[in-house]
């Protein structure tokens, strides 16, 4: 029986792995054409922040952009395969991870789970990166997190959260529930949520004199899309509607729900409060993009497993029909002349139009707001049953 799970595990592996690649030939988007501009300043020598404005995060990412565009030669094919590889192993060590939580099953489903595969496989984008590198952090931190004396896992865990900084700055307010966080050492609070901004603050240095003007404005002054999902703000901007003073709702709203998500888990264990953070930034983020909807997903199945169904579901709707994912209505008509305009006299433009807008991303994050209600509820439930 243990033979026959472990080859199911694989063959569920390898399967999840061919869909990557499978998806890498169905075309790619703004965020591919990039990486070949910001891989090729790299692979000469050049400073990526003074010379294009398309990359907005620390250095790790075009480093290794480089170093793929090197060894391709300038051979596109071979530039992707090289990232859909990278962003493909870190999916596996991610559902390694999840395999050590909660089981082989929930990492083979994080591992097949249509938002990774379209992401890693089609978007290219490497969010699972940073988070791979926090989730590694946490596991080395929780060992002792909550004692005084300072061990060597401290250390490594420290400068795993400074490599997931460097690499995308998804972490950026970990440190703010690092500090309101009522389980963690006080002492090891300021090592864990000091040091890590500090060292992705340094490793702009050597980028410093000729591309300030570049990190400034593209990294820490980046504003994207102010959409503000939870608030619905790209509904109502898609109706032609704008709020008073909107763009500058966003921000204070986006900080005043993450110090009130943090403070209502101030009492969980390091690992978790991850796990929980990264459902809530993207939830209450106040601009989001169709990269953002992965960030989440090992949280949701570690934490929440089959009730993470729908939130996959609605992925799997909105990148298979958004121009920015497959598009996959558009190239059945483009390639088979097949239209899905009507359907027994019902006009399914508008639904269409729906699924594969921005206006998507409100419901995801009232999905994970559910989530996170339901995660502190059933918490508190269990706490006051213990104590019966």
């Amino acid at each position: 029986m243990k033979n026959i799970r472990n080859q199911l595990f694989w063959s569920g592996i390898l399967t999840g792995i061919v869909i990557r690649f499978v998806l890498m030939y169905w075309g790619h988007n703004f965020d591919f054409e990039s990486y070949c501009i910001v891989g090729e300043l790299a692979a000469s020598g050049n400073n990526v922040y003074a010379f294009t404005s398309r990359y907005n995060y620390g250095p790790i990412w075009f480093i290794l952009l480089g170093t793929f565009w090197k060894l391709a030669a300038g051979n596109i094919l071979l530039f992707r395969i090289f990232i859909v590889s990278t962003l493909t192993l870190c999916d596996f060590l991610i559902a390694k991870l999840i395999s050590q939580k909660a089981g082989n099953f929930w990492g083979l489903i994080f591992f097949l789970n249509p938002i990774s595969l379209i992401i890693t496989g089609y978007h290219n984008q490497f969010d699972n990166i940073a988070v791979l590198f926090g989730a590694y952090a946490v596991s080395c931190l929780e060992k002792s997190a909550d004692e005084r004396d300072f061990k060597a896992a401290d250390i490594y865990g420290t400068i795993l959260l400074s490599f997931s900084l460097i690499t995308k700055h998804i972490l950026f307010a970990f440190p703010l529930w690092v500090l309101l966080n009522k389980k963690i050492d006080a002492r090891k609070k300021f090592l864990y949520a000091f040091i890590p901004p500090l060292i992705f603050l340094i490793s702009f240095i050597p980028y410093w004199a000729e591309g300030s003007q570049g990190i400034l404005n593209n990294v820490f002054l980046y504003k994207s899309f102010n959409n503000f999902p939870l608030l619905g703000l790209g509904v109502f901007n898609h109706l032609g509607m704008f709020l008073p003073y909107q763009k500058y709702i966003c921000l204070p709203a986006f900080i005043v729900l993450m110090v009130g998500c943090a403070y209502c888990f101030r009492r969980e264990e390091i690992y978790d409060l991850f796990l929980l953070y990264i459902i809530a930034l993207v939830c209450f983020s106040s601009a989001i993009a169709n990269q953002y909807i992965v960030i989440p997903c090992m949280a949701l199945i570690i934490l929440l497993r089959k009730k993470s169904a729908l939130y996959f579901l609605l992925g799997l709707l909105f990148l298979s029909l958004n121009k920015n994912g497959l598009h996959i209505l558009l190239w059945l008509e483009n390639n088979y002349g097949i239209k899905f305009s009507f359907f027994d006299g019902i006009n399914l433009n508008f639904f269409i139009r729906i699924l594969g807008s921005g206006t998507m991303y409100t419901p995801f994050a009232w999905c994970l707001l559910y989530y996170l209600i339901y995660y502190y509820r059933h918490k508190n439930n269990l706490s006051t049953n213990m104590l019966r």
